[in-house]
């Protein structure tokens, strides 16, 4: 048993081992051939079932999303402007003149806007006779216009009543020391109510309304007028385009002389227009028809030529030239209009143009001074003059020549400097080559216009205009031989200020002939000396 256990190894005993390591023995393994032999596709499996699909609607039972937009919170400017929709002007000057103008707009609800306007202005005294030469001018208006997609309707309802006393008397004559004069009141009232289209550099433009007028004065006169007017035109490119005037009118005037008259008229002006490069071309005809009943009259319809051209060489020099008969439609109410102190007529005639040519030079000169210079020449039937009244020397009566040849030379300039200074003038000259008549009687031999726009500070506005008018022929009321004479040359000097003092509040003052000239446009009616009015504007 002891030897045993001594001669026994024992577990975990370490015995002395020998290895041996070789760095030059080269392990070798035999080529082995690569297969480049591709794998057959295998035939796709085909099946004979049928797979249908059914798709079955569904949906879900949810409300529609509701979008509740919000005004941003970010306070953005406004023009002041658009806060100020009424404005009133309020004023009074000598001759117990109280001028007072209320003018209130709406247009930031919906589509539409609507405007409403109030204005009166009267003289309560005048130049002759104190009361016996008063006026007064009242007028109420109405307007509107409705937006529509493609189109606006627009409509106005005016009355104005202006009022005048006949006062062409001597008041230096012992025996009209208690005279009061007579008054006369023009009342008209006027619709109007049209169509347009909206975007007028569509292709198709059009522009048509309806217009009544109901008129009547203190005496015996009376015209009411229905008219229905209408432009179109139609652009074949951007530099040629046709378009259409037509112009009804039907009145039925009522005067102490003549009763039961239907005057109408009728005008239609087709034209070819032709813009490009500085040329302007206008081709087109006047196809009147009107029933008025002359002695020199040959036929009620009218065909006239009308063109004009122009060519601007460059912008500072121009030439223009033009050829255009037509029928200018005249009514008892354009009459009066012209001359408030017009008398009971003997007859309503409109003006025959035979022809009027006219040429000329125009331009612009570094783009702020821009002018025009011309002459026209032409031929004219029943040109109406005015003289006074042989057996009532207050009023005027009026006077046609049956041929008339006329004789105008014209020019006028603009000029804008910067944004503190505007000029704006006009000369015209005429010769007049009567039939029937012995001078032009009230119509001025020459005529000029200046008017002058001052802003030394952005607060004051400033206006200084003139108005000159001379060789004015009348024949003297009463006269044995029929008598002429020329009435002394018209000179009236204005001046206008406006200081704005906030965005609301202003004040303003206009003088009125300056030079205090007793000028005469129509014979014995003196106008107002030295006349001013001072008030205060606001807008609210």
């Amino acid at each position: 048993m002891i030897g045993l256990d001594v001669l026994a190894q024992q577990k975990g005993e370490v015995q002395d081992q020998e290895f041996i390591i070789r760095k030059d023995r080269v392990l070798t393994l035999p080529v082995q051939p690569r297969s480049f032999e591709r794998i057959p596709v295998l035939p796709t499996p085909k099946s004979n079932a049928n797979f249908n699909y059914k798709v079955e609607p569904f949906f879900l039972p949810l409300p529609p999303l509701e979008i509740k937009p919000e005004a941003a919170t970010k306070n953005f400017p406004r023009n002041l402007e658009e806060l100020y929709p009424g404005f009133a002007k309020l004023g009074y000057g000598n001759y117990s003149s109280p001028l007072v103008v209320l003018r209130y707009n709406l247009w930031e609800d919906g589509d539409y806007n609507i405007g409403a306007k109030v204005s009166h202005e009267g003289f309560y005294t005048g130049p002759v006779g104190g009361r016996n030469s008063a006026e007064n001018h009242t007028h109420v208006g109405l307007d509107g216009t409705l937006f529509k997609d493609y189109f606006s309707l627009y409509g106005n309802v005016d009355y104005h009543r202006d009022e005048f006393n006949f006062y062409g008397y001597n008041p230096e004559n012992v025996l009209l020391s208690d005279y009061v004069t007579s008054n006369n009141v023009l009342n008209a009232f006027k619709i109007k109510a049209g169509i347009s289209n909206l975007e007028k550099m569509s292709d198709l433009n059009y522009d048509a309304n309806l217009n009544i007028r109901l008129f009547n004065d203190s005496f015996s006169a009376v015209e009411n007028e229905v008219g229905l007017n209408g432009k179109f035109d139609f652009w074949f490119s951007e530099y040629l385009k046709s378009e259409v005037l037509g112009n009804l009118s039907l009145t039925t005037p009522a005067d102490t002389t003549y009763r039961d008259i239907n005057r109408n008229y009728f005008k239609i002006s087709p034209a070819v227009v032709y813009r490009k490069s500085g040329l302007q071309l206008r081709a087109g005809a006047n196809i009147v028809f009107e029933n008025d009943v002359t002695d020199n009259k040959k036929s009620d319809f009218h065909v006239f030529p009308a063109i004009d051209a122009s060519y601007m060489l460059s912008d500072e020099f121009g030439i223009y030239a033009g050829f255009e008969g037509d029928v200018q439609r005249k009514t008892y109410y354009d009459f009066v209009t012209e001359n408030p102190f017009l008398g009971p007529s003997d007859a309503l005639l409109n003006t025959i143009q035979n022809y009027l040519a006219k040429a000329g030079v125009k331009g612009s000169i570094n783009g702020e001074f821009n002018y025009e210079i011309g002459v026209a020449y032409g031929q004219f039937a029943n040109m109406h003059f005015y003289n006074t009244n042989t057996t009532d020397t207050l009023r005027f009566n009026l006077l046609y020549d049956s041929d008339t040849r006329m004789l105008n030379y014209h020019a006028k300039v603009n000029w804008e400097y910067q944004d503190w200074y505007k000029l704006s003038g006009g000369v015209n000259y005429y010769q007049y080559n009567l039939t029937d008549l012995q001078a032009a009687f009230h119509r001025p031999e020459w005529e000029i216009t200046l008017g002058n726009t001052f802003k030394p500070m952005s607060k004051l506005l400033i206006q200084a205009n003139a108005h000159l008018m001379g060789g004015i022929v009348v024949l003297e009321p009463n006269a044995i031989l029929d008598e002429t004479k020329t009435l002394p040359v018209i000179l009236d000097l204005q001046l206008k200020a406006d200081y704005k003092i906030t965005d609301r509040f202003s004040v303003f003052a206009v003088g009125n002939n300056l030079l205090n000239q007793s000028n005469q446009r129509f014979l014995n009616y003196p106008v107002r000396g030295i006349q001013g009015v001072g008030g205060l504007t606001v807008k609210f």
